[in-house]
C-alpha cells in the first residue's frame, strides 16, 4: 500500500511487514521491503525502501573507447501514515526520498497522498505519487514521473475480486491496468489465490507485453506469492513475495468482520487491554 496508495495503510489491523524480490532482463533486479504497525489512537505508520539495481554496465569515453564500468542504480525510501476517517473512508500520505546513481547521483524528494471511499462492497481509490523536486545530474534536472492514478476494485461474490486501475502520469499517455484474484480456501486455515491481469504501461517494447499470472498461498500469519511478466522483447520477468502479519499486544478486537460489513449498523471496535 505505501507503494501505490497510502491509504491502503489503514487496512493494517495489527502488524504486517513484506519483502519482494524481481528478477528482470539481464542483471536487472528489483527488491522492496515493507513494514506497518497500527497505534493505539493515531492510525497506522508504515515505512518502505525500494532498490532496483541495473548491474554493472561497460563505460566509454566520448571517443568511444572503454573507460571502466559503472552500476547504476536507484533507491527510495519512503515513510507514510494512514488513518479510517469512518468505516467507509481511509486517507494516507506518505514522504520519499530518492537517490538516484549513473555516472553523477542525485537525489530528490516528493511525497503521495491516497485516499479510499467504499460504496457496499466496492471500492474506490485515488492517489497522486511522486509530486516533489526533480532529479539533478551535474546541470541537467529531470522531473520525477508526476502520477494521478485512480482505481476501483469489485468483489464477486465471496471469492472473486476484479480491480481496475487508470494512470495519467506526466510525459507520457495514459494507461490502464486491469486483473482479478480468485481465493481458494484450503485446509488447515491456508488459502490459495489465483491471479491475472493486463497493463498497458510499456507498450513500446514491442512482442508480448503487459501479461502478468500468479499465485499466492496465505495462512493465518504468512503468505507465499509467485507472479511471472511479459515485458516484450526483454522476455519473461520473475517475481516473488513474502509477507507476514502478526496482532498487535495488548489490543483486543470486538466485533470484528472483514468490511465492507453486511450492514451499515455495524462497526469497528478497539480496546485495548
Amino acid at each position: 500500500a505505501i507503494f501505490v496508495n497510502p491509504a491502503g495503510l489503514a487496512g493494517v489491523k495489527g502488524g504486517y511487514a513484506s519483502f519482494s524480490h524481481c528478477a528482470w532482463a539481464d542483471s536487472l533486479t528489483y527488491n522492496t521491503v515493507s513494514a506497518a504497525v497500527k497505534t493505539r489512537a493515531a492510525g497506522v505508520f508504515g515505512v518502505g525502501l525500494r532498490y532496483l539495481s541495473y548491474g554493472e554496465i561497460d563505460s566509454l569515453d566520448n571517443t568511444g573507447a572503454p573507460a571502466g564500468s559503472m552500476s547504476p542504480r536507484d533507491i527510495s525510501a519512503e515513510a507514510g501514515w494512514a488513518t479510517d476517517l469512518d468505516w467507509d473512508r481511509s486517507l494516507g500520505f506518505s514522504f520519499k526520498y530518492v537517490n538516484s546513481r549513473i555516472s553523477r547521483t542525485a537525489s530528490a524528494y516528493a511525497a503521495d497522498i491516497g485516499l479510499i471511499q467504499r460504496v457496499g462492497n466496492t471500492f474506490f481509490g485515488a492517489a497522486l505519487q511522486n509530486s516533489g523536486s526533480g532529479l539533478k545530474y551535474g546541470s541537467e534536472a529531470y522531473p520525477l514521473p508526476l502520477n494521478l492514478k485512480v482505481g476501483a476494485g469489485v468483489p464477486y461474490g465471496k471469492n472473486l475480486l476484479a480491480a481496475f486501475d487508470l494512470n495519467f502520469t506526466r510525459g507520457s499517455a495514459p494507461w490502464v491496468a486491469i486483473g482479478a484474484k480468485y481465493s481458494l480456501p484450503l485446509l488447515d486455515g491456508f488459502a490459495l489465490s489465483l491471479r491475472g491481469g493486463y497493463n498497458t504501461a510499456s507498450n513500446d517494447t514491442g512482442s508480448v507485453n503487459g501479461l502478468a499470472a500468479g499465485f499466492g498461498i496465505a495462512g493465518k500469519g504468512m503468505a507465499l506469492d509467485y507472479s511471472l511478466r511479459t515485458m516484450g522483447e526483454l522476455g519473461i520477468t520473475h517475481h516473488l513475495g513474502l509477507s507476514f502479519k502478526w496482532d498487535l499486544p495488548g489490543l483486543k478486537v470486538i466485533n470484528v468482520r472483514e468490511y465492507p460489513p453486511a450492514k451499515k449498523v455495524q462497526k469497528k471496535t478497539f480496546t485495548f487491554k
